[in-house]
């Protein structure tokens, strides 16, 4: 992904993710603090009522105990009892479910139930009805604190069970921010990471990368025979079953039936195109420019060789449609060479390829100036768009209009070459 542009709004995107994540977790964790002090603080305090519970029970029992003082006892068992009141105050306080509420309210009551017991033993110890005393501290009191203590283990069972269904809860939303934020990023890396450009063959570079609209027969023109073409092969390799027609001054063959899917020629664009190559002044208007020709000429890719000062190799040193990778592998045509790139170059005459069921037509037209041919135009075609005059004319016109602005290459070398490409 190369756009600058798209490349900030991800980098912006992934910074608000990591942000959100980890605003997520933050609160996250200081809920799972705050949980963990209220179940310590729950816990804790479950364990002092049931300690005041046991202590209230020892002390009433002391009130019939021989040798002890049934008031100071009385006293402590009062105190104890307060001290079990305060607890189940703070107890259903600290409650996060009714449950819970429910276990403290039961305990009350129970302990409500031991109050009117406690006062029964207490009225007999003080007329010295040490036997009735007995018979309720021992037979009917210790129902009752039995009941309040185990309504309060109760209690503090079903907040520990809700306590840890609730840190379950935080840790998972911290865990799938996390992980959410990580995939985000990751995909966000793999998105700005380099791509390595494709590895094109530099044979096909001007050929099909899709498969054509079906062949159709072409008919010769009905004033003269046709000439018997000129065989020649693009690239380095000689292909019997690609024949490139030489476009002469003899009139021109009659055009094949177009597919129907070929698209009408914009001339207004291709006018404002022809305008804008006169007003370029550096490489890049060239570029932006060879883009909009490739539109109205429906064309795939276009490559601008431009010939050395000695006339003896094409540089491509222009291009639209195809990777730096390819234009470097191609490198420099000697103008001799027996293919259609140097064969227009040559003659100074349009070269056309005829489209086959495995590759694209292409088009090959001289940029001529009046010292003579400076370069040529190669364009890649979909439609069979080597067949039809329009497109012809086009690149043609795009080729007199390129002339106004190419000029023959000074020492260029490799390493030349591989910076204009780069550039």
């Amino acid at each position: 992904m190369s756009s600058r542009s798209v490349r900030v709004l991800l980098l912006l995107a992934t910074l608000g993710v990591v942000a959100s994540a980890g605003f997520v977790v933050f609160n996250s964790e200081r809920a799972i603090s705050s949980r963990q002090t209220t179940q310590a603080a729950t816990e804790a305090q479950a364990r002092a009522i049931e300690t005041a519970l046991a202590r209230l029970t020892s002390a009433q029992q002391a009130y019939v105990a021989q040798g002890q003082s049934s008031q100071y006892w009385i006293t402590q068992a009062a105190d104890q009892l307060a001290a079990v009141d305060r607890g189940l105050a703070e107890l259903a306080a600290l409650a996060t479910t009714e449950a819970t509420r429910s276990a403290v309210q039961a305990a009350a009551a129970s302990l409500e139930q031991f109050r009117g017991l406690d006062k029964r033993a207490r009225q007999f110890v003080q007329n010295d009805q040490s036997l009735l005393a007995s018979d309720v501290i021992f037979t009917e009191s210790l129902g009752p604190l039995g009941q309040a203590a185990q309504h309060i283990t109760t209690a503090a069972d079903i907040e520990q069970a809700v306590a840890a269904t609730d840190l379950a809860s935080l840790r998972s939303r911290q865990f799938y921010a996390a992980a959410g934020a990580a995939g985000v990023l990751l995909l966000v890396v793999l998105l700005l990471v380099p791509v390595p450009e494709a590895d094109v063959d530099v044979l096909t570079a001007m050929r099909a990368l899709t498969e054509p609209a079906p062949l159709r027969p072409q008919a010769p023109a009905a004033s003269a025979p046709r000439p018997r073409p000129e065989k020649i092969t693009f690239g380095d390799e000689e292909s019997s079953a690609r024949v490139l027609p030489k476009i002469v001054e003899t009139p021109a063959p009659q055009a094949a039936p177009m597919p129907a899917a070929a698209p009408a020629v914009d001339l207004a664009q291709a006018s404002r195109i022809c305008a804008e190559l006169a007003r370029v002044v550096d490489a890049g208007g060239i570029t932006a420019t060879l883009a909009r020709a490739a539109d109205v000429l429906d064309a795939p890719g276009l490559i601008v060789w431009v010939a050395d000062t000695p006339g003896s190799a094409l540089y491509p040193v222009f291009s639209h449609g195809y990777p730096s990778s390819v234009l470097l592998r191609l490198g420099s045509l000697p103008t001799d060479a027996d293919n259609a790139t140097a064969a227009s170059w040559r003659t100074g005459e349009a070269v056309a390829i005829d489209a086959t069921p495995q590759a694209r037509g292409a088009l090959v037209t001289p940029i001529i100036t009046a010292e003579g041919c400076v370069g040529v135009l190669a364009a890649e075609l979909k439609n069979r768009g080597e067949t039809r005059e329009e497109i012809r004319a086009l690149a043609t016109i795009f080729s007199a209009q390129l002339a106004t602005v190419v000029t023959p290459v000074v020492g260029v070398g490799e390493q030349g070459l591989s910076d204009r490409v780069a550039k």
